[in-house]
């Protein structure tokens, strides 16, 4: 029996490049003097739910003051319709602007997102 292919064995968390961009984002975050959440847990006024990949808290008072999601971006430079999406939504809903970091940047120009 051949084995099955699973896209992503690490879920939400993403794959290794994911995760690397994640680590160096919330160090960035860190040195800011916020207090640095992976997996952030959002619950919209739309009653939907969303995960930012890092977010920026106030240590004192834990109000958040920046998001950042980390994805593939288009050969445009514009994060794929997924990472949009839940941009656009947490900007609409929360009124903090989130900031896009792609993981493919370099590396692979050629992709049209859709594939994700």
């Amino acid at each position: 029996m051949s084995e099955k292919k699973v896209p992503n064995p690490n879920g939400k968390k993403g794959g290794e490049k994911h995760q690397n961009l994640q680590a160096k984002v919330g160090e960035e975050v860190e040195q800011k003097g916020l207090e640095r959440i992976f997996e952030h847990f959002i619950k919209l006024f739309n009653g939907k739910r969303r995960f930012i990949d890092v977010a920026g808290l106030d240590k004192v008072t834990k109000k958040e003051i920046e998001f950042h999601q980390i994805g593939i971006q288009t050969k445009k430079g514009l994060p794929v319709k997924r990472e949009r999406d839940v941009i656009e939504e947490v900007e609409k809903y929360k009124n903090i602007q989130v900031e896009f970091h792609a993981y493919n940047k370099e590396e692979d120009k050629d992709n049209d997102g859709s594939s994700d």
